[in-house]
């Protein structure tokens, strides 16, 4: 059962750290705009060579790799955020929370984005001072422009598949959190066609999930510096735990689940995930918009790009 209550304030906020890149580039590029159709059910394998993961992958570094937040971000409460958790069968049984933010001055029932957050992070996370995405929507919202909430939820440590513990933070998103959501009248949320955001590890997760939930639902995406792992033989094992997991996994050479879904991919020239996230972006038709300026797989990035991405997903929401 589902329990609320409000987020209080503490003295912590999110660590943040610059990475260096394997390719820098000096200009701004935008690929245009985008809408797709994502195939309802699981992804396709990618067709790989039949090659052994080597041992050294256990050691990979990498952007996604965020420091841990060592006490709860300190979360501004200007629009409320509001809290609960569930025990989640998706994610092995484990108690579950979850955090979400209606814009002040509007009533009525609301569609909402749902966040995917990245490694080290949790529900809370994108709500905090460094990120602060409600406190963003709110001046969206009081620009003019159409209202939707936003919602989180933790999957610790999961990448959003089906990994050998048991848990699968994809399905616990798509068969527990959002009908929780859709059924709460205490929340009044709509998810007939949802919105889905999310950055670094979380950038993959609302790629994902949005491949498996597809069009006409999924209103829109917006990913910042997604943790693509574009080699099947050089990934870390807290991405994939096998070379087959990754072939069962990898949205390499699944680009056309995305052709009918408006997609919006955000990174920084100096992000590790640059090069991978470009070639991928390479395979969309029509293609995404692609955004790239400055920066590196760190919250003033993300902070810096979040008032273009809740345009983008409040304008699909809107449609």
């Amino acid at each position: 059962m589902a329990s609320s209550d409000r987020i209080p304030n503490s003295a912590a906020t999110t660590t943040d750290e610059s990475a260096t890149s394997r390719r820098l580039l000096s200009r701004r590029t935008v690929l245009g705009g985008v809408a797709g159709l994502a195939a309802l059910g699981g992804i396709a394998a990618c067709t790989q060579p039949e090659t052994l993961v080597p041992e050294e992958a256990a050691n990979i570094g990498g952007d996604d790799l965020l420091p841990p937040e060592t006490a709860p971000p300190e979360i501004p409460n200007d629009p409320p955020v509001v809290t609960g958790s569930f025990i989640s069968q998706k994610m092995a049984g484990r108690e579950t929370k979850w955090a979400m933010s209606r814009p002040n001055g509007v009533t009525g029932e609301l569609p909402v984005v749902i966040v995917a957050h990245a490694l080290n992070t949790n529900e809370r996370s994108i709500f905090g001072k460094g990120l602060n995405i409600q406190g963003v929507v709110q001046q969206y919202v009081d620009a003019g422009n159409p209202p939707f909430a936003v919602a989180s939820v933790d999957v610790g440590r999961n990448y959003f598949h089906a990994r050998t513990d048991g848990a699968d933070g994809a399905a616990m998103i798509i068969d527990e959190f959002i009908p929780m959501l859709d059924k709460s009248e205490e929340l009044n949320l709509r998810t007939d066609r949802i919105g889905l955001y999310g950055w670094s590890m979380g950038g993959y997760g609302a790629l994902r999930i949005g491949a498996l939930i597809g069009a006409p639902r999924v209103a829109a995406i917006a990913a910042s510096s997604p943790a693509m792992w574009g080699d099947p033989n050089n990934f870390p094992p807290r991405a994939f735990d096998s070379y087959f997991d990754y072939q069962a996994n990898s949205l390499f050479g699944q680009q056309s689940a995305f052709s009918k879904i408006p997609v919006l991919l955000s990174i920084g020239m100096a992000d590790q995930f640059y090069t991978y996230t470009r070639q991928w972006a390479a395979d969309l038709h029509p293609p995404a918009a692609f955004s790239t300026t400055p920066g590196g797989h760190t919250n003033r990035f993300w902070r810096s790009v979040l008032p273009e991405q809740i345009e983008f997903l409040g304008r699909n929401l809107a449609r």
